[in-house]
């Protein structure tokens, strides 16, 4: 089995700590560590958040060229226009990673399909399952999308409308 390299990008140390301790118990599996921007959230002050957002981004593109994981997990924010920014720049710039999307309840269907059309391959919630987040990075990894069929109907849809 080839070692598949994994980073997560998640400002909440708590949630990211977790999920760092479920993929390192994988066999095959290496957490690459300090993927982060200085573990400060994007969000800055009215002002100066265009700047920041792009400052931001461009360090995290920076950042995934020099570590080159396959695969990164990555918290999607609802609030943060960001994200999506993100997502384009790394399909574009950093096309050997894979882009796995942390989500939870408060997450739109939309926010996760504008998600995928912008290049994440996949996504899980916090709550889900270790077992799941494992199955993840294999499933990915082999060039397969990870979402539920319910998202895989709405895909459907919105490519043949």
């Amino acid at each position: 089995m080839q070692t598949v390299t994994v980073a997560i990008a998640d400002t909440n140390p708590g949630r990211r700590t977790k999920l760092e301790q479920c993929l390192r118990n994988g066999q095959g599996i290496e957490v690459l560590t300090n993927v982060m921007v200085n573990g400060n959230h994007m969000t800055l002050s009215h002002q100066s958040e265009l700047h920041a957002s792009v400052a931001a981004v461009e360090d995290i593109i920076a950042r995934i060229s020099r570590f080159k994981p396959r695969i990164l997990f990555i918290h999607l924010d609802p609030s943060d226009d960001a994200n999506f920014t993100l997502l384009d720049a790394l399909r574009h710039r950093c096309p050997e990673t894979f882009v796995v999307l942390l989500t939870d309840k408060s997450i739109p269907e939309e926010h996760i399909l504008e998600a995928l059309a912008n290049g994440a391959r996949g996504y899980l919630s916090h709550e889900a399952d270790p077992f799941y987040f494992l199955k993840a990075v294999r499933v990915v990894d082999s060039g397969e999308i990870w979402a539920t069929r319910k998202m895989l109907g709405k895909i459907m849809d919105r490519v043949l409308h």
